[in-house]
């Protein structure tokens, strides 16, 4: 009988009593006023590995015979978008055909692009009221494609007005700071922006300038950023109009100063025409009096 009964004790599957204590486990869940919460928080954990690894997953996905990306994952408007691929082994010398679609749907933008070496390239510029959401890329070269996405983020928007133009500031805290006087130096081709940042408790915050090309430019180079005059190292991007600056704004600082190589005239580029336009106005009518005196 001692030996039967230890035979049958160890015929129990091993994980019998784990099973149950995982039961009991549910049931004093439901009992205690702190488990509860602890299932939300780990609830809500779930669901983040989850979107970001879908989220992940959506860049590669439909792949068959393309691999292509984005230079980012998420843009704002303003930004400049760079999709690269590379075909694999291509039937013939075809272009790559790239659809972009809004996260509607409609068509946002659609091109031809040549491949050099099994490589194509492809950019465009985000547009100023551009909406937000998750952007579809699909890609074809003969019977080879690709599927790829990237998100648009719409975040709060300023303008600081320079003479005739504009800088666009933009971010998801932006508001947290106050721009002011702006001072234009041609002799260090640099301008100065006076900001408050009171209202950044600590730290600092992301912001993305959109500068125009006619306000501050450089060649060959990048464009100087100094806070309270301590050089700080932004992401820059450029397209045939205009820089982005994307640069944190740090708690404490007062002035926000930018350099290049060229920057925009003391009266603007409108307002220097016209003054030019006036001066000779004033000297083909001083110059008929004179004339008209000596006759």
């Amino acid at each position: 009988m001692r030996q039967e009964h230890l035979r049958r004790k160890k015929s129990q599957p091993r994980n019998a009593h784990i099973k149950s204590g995982y039961h009991g486990l549910q049931l004093n869940t439901m009992k205690s006023p702190k488990l509860p919460m602890l299932g939300l928080k780990a609830g809500v954990l779930l669901t983040t590995v989850i979107i970001v690894v879908s989220m992940n997953l959506a860049y590669a996905q439909g792949s068959q015979g393309i691999i292509a990306s984005t230079n980012k994952q998420s843009y704002e408007p303003g930004d400049k978008v760079i999709i690269t691929g590379t075909v694999q082994q291509p039937a013939n010398e075809n272009p790559v055909t790239v659809i972009v679609r809004n996260p509607i749907g409609n068509v946002y933008g659609v091109d031809q692009t040549v491949l050099h070496d099994n490589i194509f390239s492809y950019d465009f510029v985000l547009s100023n009221n551009v909406q937000g959401g998750i952007y579809t890329v699909n890609m074809r070269q003969s019977d080879k494609t690709d599927q790829i996405k990237f998100q648009v983020i719409v975040g709060q928007i300023q303008v600081i007005p320079v003479f005739d133009s504009n800088i666009i500031v933009r971010g998801e805290n932006t508001s947290l700071v106050e721009y002011g006087n702006v001072e234009v130096s041609t002799v260090d081709n640099s301008i100065t922006i006076q900001v408050n940042t009171t209202k950044i408790q600590k730290g600092y915050i992301l912001e993305e300038y959109q500068i125009p090309k006619r306000v501050i430019d450089t060649s060959g180079g990048q464009i100087g950023v100094k806070e309270n005059g301590v050089g700080i190292d932004c992401t820059q991007t450029e397209s045939d109009v205009e820089w982005i600056l994307d640069c944190p704004m740090k708690s404490g600082t007062k002035e926000l100063t930018l350099t290049g190589t060229v920057v925009i005239p003391e009266f603007g580029i409108t307002a220097e025409s016209i003054l030019a336009l006036s001066m000779m106005v004033v000297t083909i009518v001083f110059s008929h009096r004179f004339l008209h005196r000596l006759r």
